[in-house]
């Protein structure tokens, strides 16, 4: 499966396990995915976490191919805000940018595993 991971999943310091054959035919993040690892890199609250952040962002840039919010994705994202009136809009952006580009969104957060339009598979 071609998969888009989600902040829920990159943010932590150490990787969740994924199912088997997730990122068997390669993965991706979005650019919002990216700004949010990086934001978080600056707003740590001490030293410590600061440079776990850093680290973690320095291996994701090594890694997968950061997707861009075009315009693709923000006609994607309209249908999706549409259809949903209470969730984050960095959630829905990134669900956009997997729906504008056929990629399953691999989520540890339980509401946006559950968005309608998008395929997701959810990782608790």
């Amino acid at each position: 499966m071609r998969a888009l991971l989600d902040t829920s999943l990159l943010a932590d310091a150490e990787p969740r396990p994924l199912p088997p054959g997730t990122l068997d035919e390669g993965w991706a993040m979005s650019a919002v995915t990216s700004g949010e690892l990086e934001a978080g890199v600056l707003l740590a609250p001490d030293g410590r976490t600061r440079s776990q952040r850093l680290r973690r962002l320095v291996a994701l840039a090594r890694g997968p191919l950061v997707l861009p919010v075009d315009r693709q994705v923000a006609s994607a994202y309209a249908e999706l805000r549409q259809s949903v009136s209470r969730m984050a809009s960095n959630d829905l952006w990134i669900a956009a940018t997997a729906l504008a580009h056929g990629l399953v969104l691999v989520t540890a957060d339980e509401r946006q595993a559950r968005l309608p339009l998008v395929e997701s598979r959810y990782v608790g």
